[in-house]
This record gives structure tokens, C-alpha cells and sequence, in this order.
């Protein structure tokens, strides 16, 4: 297992309806963290009312070194789980350029919709707009629009649609 002596960006879970108190929790320990919310309409029996739901439900990133993210949950009982690699050998650490094309994403005005599965396709990056220098995937292209994917790496897939003369292919 690896062992972060530097900063990195943890997932964890938190258990459904937690995001807002580990918030908290986390902010009164001094311990720097993200979790964008989005203004959702929902219908209830008689009326339909606007609320905050978490863009991710039931996940928190934590950006901490190894030995402070494991004494969060240990040391000061705040009820999280920190999520595997994908290969199984260590806790999943989002890469830093990943995680501000996220933020991005989140705090720009832009309809996304969330997508788990993707194809493969080519790898462009935004070179004009709001999102400028977001890399992603291109999976569907039209004369006048393209659709592509941001991922953050086993967690969830941001699936776009951008101008095509936004575009330009990259190196992969």
C-alpha cells in the first residue's frame, strides 16, 4: 500500500444523507475538503420544492496526507470509508488536474449529466469558453456540437456537450 507523505485527494463514502454534517466535521478539524452540490427540483405529494443534493451522492474528497486521513476516521470517529484503487492494492487518490477539471465543472453554469459507462474515442481538450483546458474524451461529434466525458477515475464520468470549435485534439 502506498503511503502519502505529501497532500493528495481521497474519495471516501459517507453513509446516504451525511454529506452536509462530515462537511462540517471535517472543516472544524481543519481538514481541507469538497463536496459540490447542485440545485435539484423534486415532487413531492402536494407541491414540488428546490433542494441541494450532493453531484456525487454518498462521496466526500478529502485532501490530506495518508497518516491525517486515516487518524480522520479512526482517531476522531467520523464515519468514513475511504475507497480502493482499482486495483484493489490502495485507497483511490484522485489526481489533482482530474480534481480541478471537477471543481470546474461544478462551479461553472453548465448542464451535465453524470454517466458511468463510456466509449472509447479521442482525447481532446476545451480551448475556448467557461471550461477552457478541461481535457476529456470525445464520444459522439456533430457539425455543430461534440459530446465528451471528464472523468474522474473510478468514481464518475461528466458526460458534456461543447461546441465542436471549442475543441482540439491532444496526445493522448
Amino acid at each position: 500500500m502506498l503511503y502519502y507523505k505529501s497532500n493528495v485527494w481521497f474519495a471516501a463514502r459517507v453513509r446516504h444523507n451525511q454529506e452536509k454534517s462530515i462537511k462540517r466535521k471535517l472543516e472544524q478539524l481543519g481538514v481541507e475538503n469538497y463536496i459540490p452540490f447542485r440545485k435539484e427540483i423534486r415532487k413531492r405529494k402536494d407541491r414540488t420544492v428546490e433542494v441541494w443534493a450532493p453531484v456525487i451522492p454518498n462521496i466526500v474528497f478529502i485532501y490530506t496526507d495518508f497518516y491525517t486521513g486515516m487518524s480522520i476516521a479512526n482517531d476522531y470517529g467520523i464515519s468514513i470509508t475511504y475507497l480502493k484503487s482499482i486495483d484493489g492494492k490502495g485507497l483511490l487518490v484522485v489526481p489533482q488536474k482530474q480534481m480541478d477539471s471537477f471543481k470546474l465543472i461544478c462551479e461553472s453554469n453548465v448542464d451535465y449529466t453524470l454517466s458511468e459507462t463510456f466509449e472509447k474515442g479521442d482525447h481532446v481538450l476545451v480551448v475556448d469558453g467557461c471550461l477552457k483546458g478541461i481535457e476529456g474524451e470525445l464520444i459522439r461529434a456533430d457539425k455543430k456540437n461534440c459530446r465528451m466525458l471528464v472523468k474522474l477515475d473510478g468514481i464518475a464520468t461528466f458526460k458534456l456537450v461543447v461546441d465542436a470549435d471549442m475543441l482540439s485534439k491532444t496526445a493522448n
